[in-house]
C-alpha cells in the first residue's frame, strides 16, 4: 500500500513493501521553483535553476533523510542499462555530471541516494533487506518491453546474490491504462516482450490501443519470483496538478522522483 506524507507544503509518498529502507516518490508540492516547474522540480535537464533544483531536493531530503551531496542521477534515454554505483558517484547529475547513459542504478553502499526521474513514464524502487541492496529504474514503455524491471532483479541477484524472495519492490505514480493511449507499435512490443499474457494489459478502443505499463512491470516482476510488490494507483495524466505529465503538459514541464536510499546498518 502506498502511504501520503505531507508536511507543510510539502507532498510526497511511500509504499509498505520498502519499509525499513529510506525512500519516497516526490510529487510537485513543496518546493520553490516558479512556473512551468512549480513548485518541486527534481529535475536538471528541463531549464530550471539549478540553485531552486538544489534547494528542492534540500527540502525533500530533510524530510526524508537524504542530503543533495548523497544523491546519483539516472541518465535516462529509454534503455534497459542498469549501473552499479557508490559513494563515489554521489553528487552525479546534480553537482556534477553523470556521463553514463542508465535508466537504473543499483548499490550496496548506505549514505547513496539513487534517483530516478518520471513525468508519465514508470518509476520502480527495489529493496532487498537481507543482502541490504536497493534499486532504482525507470520504465518507460520501451525500457518495459526491454524488461528492465526484470534485469534489475537480476542484476540485484549477479552483483550482491540477493534471492527474489528476499527482494520487494514498489511502483511508482505514472500514466495509467486509462490515459495511456498508443498506437499498435506498443501492444507489439509487449506482444514480443511477454507473449500472449501482455493481452490483458491491453485494451483497444476504436483504432487506438491503452496499455497498463504498470501492470506489464508487475508482471517482469512476479515472473522473476517477487511476492512482495506495492502498485501506486495514481495516474500521473489524470492527476496533472499533483504530478508532471509529459503528455498533458506537452512537454513544458519539471520532473518527479523516485529516490531511495539504504538506511545506516544499526550499531551491534
Amino acid at each position: 500500500m502506498f502511504h501520503t506524507i505531507q508536511k507543510g507544503s510539502l507532498e510526497y509518498l511511500t509504499a509498505d513493501a520498502l519499509e525499513g529502507a529510506i525512500h519516497c516518490f516526490s510529487t510537485r508540492y513543496g518546493g520553490v521553483s516558479e512556473g512551468q516547474f512549480s513548485t518541486l522540480n527534481l529535475g536538471t535537464s528541463r531549464g530550471d535553476s539549478l540553485e531552486n533544483v538544489v534547494k528542492n531536493y534540500r527540502i525533500l531530503g530533510a524530510a526524508v533523510g537524504f542530503t543533495p551531496e548523497e544523491v546519483v542521477h539516472t541518465w535516462q534515454e529509454h534503455t534497459d542499462i542498469i549501473l552499479r554505483v557508490g559513494k563515489s558517484d554521489c553528487g552525479k547529475g546534480l553537482f556534477r555530471n553523470q556521463p553514463d547513459v542508465c535508466d537504473g542504478l543499483i548499490t550496496n553502499e548506505p549514505g547513496v541516494a539513487l534517483v530516478c526521474f518520471a513525468a508519465d513514464c514508470t518509476p520502480i524502487l527495489f529493496y532487498d533487506p537481507v543482502q541490504r541492496v536497493v534499486a532504482a529504474i525507470h520504465a518507460g514503455w520501451r525500457g518495459t518491453a526491454n524488461g528492465i524491471a526484470r534485469k534489475a532483479v537480476e542484476k540485484m541477484i549477479a552483483e550482491f546474490g540477493s534471492r527474489p524472495e528476499d527482494i520487494c519492490a514498489a511502483i511508482g505514480p505514472c500514466i495509467s491504462q486509462c490515459c495511456f493511449e498508443t498506437d499498435m507499435d506498443v501492444p507489439q512490443a509487449m506482444l514480443r516482450a511477454f507473449g500472449g499474457e501482455a493481452n490483458a494489459f491491453i485494451e483497444k478502443r476504436g483504432e487506438k490501443y491503452f496499455v497498463d505499463n504498470k501492470g506489464l512491470n508487475k508482471l517482469w516482476l512476479t515472473r522473476a519470483g517477487l511476492t512482495k510488490i506495492d502498485v501506486s494507483p495514481a495516474c500521473t495524466m489524470c492527476q496533472p496538478d499533483r504530478f508532471w505529465s509529459h503528455r498533458y503538459t506537452k512537454g513544458y514541464r519539471g520532473s518527479h522522483t523516485g529516490i531511495i536510499k539504504l538506511p545506516e546498518e544499526a550499531a551491534t
